[in-house]
């Protein structure tokens, strides 16, 4: 800012000039005195001449005074003649500048010239255009960044728009897929339901009959010891004299219902007789079970009843039809009870001529397969033994000893122990009364 220079530091200023003025006055006054005294010719040409030079000084005092505004002008930005007030001005506006506190270091305005403040302004002027360039250059950067930006965004807004179209019919396939599934499902649900009513009905009549079969058990229990000591009678009647062979023949049931030509029958046993589907009798006349066990056929339960079950015909000769009345029977089945039996003895059974190394397992896995139990010992809870062939003792090569084959006479004592058991066996059974079954009875029995 513009500052007026101040009194006293040089300069021509109103009272210089007015000292001036009356220096050349009180000179001109002399002049003219001495010269009114001396030579009125000469007081007059210097009396022009000091008027000239009155003038001269009157015009630089002009000049002066017309500069001291034009200072003031550029000081404070208005004519005045008043240099305390123009000083003043100043000091309040530096007060201002200082009281803001916006600039930095307000010292720099702090002088009262105007071209250090015009420089100071100007210093000021450079830096806000240098700054305000860089700021150019920076949104023009900015700006060019911001472009790239808007077609980054725009390839990626296809992309994406892209991407939704395609997940959009994913969706829409999704939703169909669901809605298909949805359908189905409640279809199986509703399916479901009905087979779950349907069950439920079905339990209810399932649980009655358990109820009654209960009741019928309770009541059968009562039976089953009288019942167990009639079987056992029973078969005791049955055993062997000697050249007779010993059969388990009484018919646990017989065959209520056959059509000729039909291959289902219904026999007189159900689910209150502890009847297992997959249980196989074998069919006998009514006229009764023949001595040897062989029989008509052989059937297979399938559908078991509470009363009664009906059968498929597994084997029938073929000159034997199966008719209403016909017995059946199974060594090993018991509705009271499995039914236990003792396996001795060697077994033929793929009528080779040679004893089978696993025959005795195959007949009590026979057994086992129809329900029964098998006895390790001969006691009075056996209800059956089923009897082999004989054990055969190798014949004696040679009476020494010490000449016969190791293998051969440990072969000769395992036979004669196992020869010795059988026959414990079979004399135990028949002290016992324990009915005795040979390997072709108790197969027929089976339906084999």
């Amino acid at each position: 800012m513009a500052q007026a220079r101040p009194a006293g530091r040089g300069g021509f200023t109103a009272v210089h000039v007015w000292m001036i003025s009356f220096v050349f006055l009180w000179l001109t006054a002399m002049i003219l005195l001495v010269w009114l005294y001396t030579d009125q010719e000469g007081l007059n040409s210097n009396l022009n001449e000091l008027r000239s030079r009155n003038d001269q000084l009157t015009r630089s005092n002009n000049e002066v005074e017309a500069q001291r505004m034009e200072t003031a002008v550029l000081a404070v930005g208005e004519e005045t003649q008043d240099v305390d007030e123009v000083r003043a001005r100043i000091r309040a506006l530096f007060d201002t500048i200082s009281s803001d506190g916006l600039v930095e270091d307000p010292s720099v305005f702090s002088t009262l010239e105007l071209l250090p403040a015009m420089s100071v302004l100007y210093q000021d002027f450079r830096g806000e255009r240098d700054r305000g360039s860089a700021a150019e250059e920076r949104a023009q950067s900015v700006e060019s960044e911001h472009e790239e930006l808007i077609a980054a965004y725009a390839e990626l807004k296809e992309k994406f728009d892209n991407a939704t179209n395609d997940l959009k019919g994913r969706v829409d396939d999704i939703e169909s897929s669901r809605a298909t599934y949805a359908a189905q499902r409640d279809q199986e649900v509703d399916d479901f339901d009905r087979k779950m009513d349907e069950l439920r009905q079905q339990y209810s009549r399932d649980l009655q009959e358990q109820r009654n079969a209960l009741e019928a058990a309770a009541q059968r229990r009562k039976e089953l010891e009288s019942r167990y000591a009639e079987l056992q009678a029973k078969v005791g009647e049955q055993q062997i004299k000697p050249g007779e062979q010993l059969t388990a023949r009484t018919a646990d049931g017989k065959v209520v219902l056959a059509m000729p030509g039909d291959d289902v029958v219904s026999i007189s046993l159900g689910r209150q007789h502890q009847l297992t589907t997959g249980l196989q009798f074998a069919v006998y006349p009514s006229s009764g079970i023949p001595i040897d066990g062989r029989s008509k056929g052989r059937i297979e339960v399938t559908r078991i009843h509470q009363r009664t079950a009906e059968c498929e015909i597994v084997s029938l000769d073929s000159m034997e039809v199966i008719v209403e009345g016909d017995l059946i029977a199974n060594p090993v089945y018991d509705p009271g009870r499995p039914l236990r039996f003792v396996v001795v003895g060697e077994f033929d059974l793929d009528r080779d001529g040679r004893d089978d190394t696993q025959g005795a397992e195959q007949i009590e896995g026979l057994i086992r397969a129809w329900g029964g139990d098998v006895l390790g010992n001969l006691s009075s809870r056996a209800d059956f033994v089923v009897a082999g062939y004989a054990p055969v003792v190798p014949e004696t090569v040679s009476m020494d000893k010490s000449r016969r084959d190791p293998g051969a006479v440990e072969n000769e004592r395992l036979q004669k122990a196992r020869l010795e058991e059988y026959n414990g066996i079979l004399a135990s059974a028949l002290e016992l009364s324990i009915p005795v079954l040979t390997q072709d009875v108790f197969l027929r029995f089976l339906g084999y």
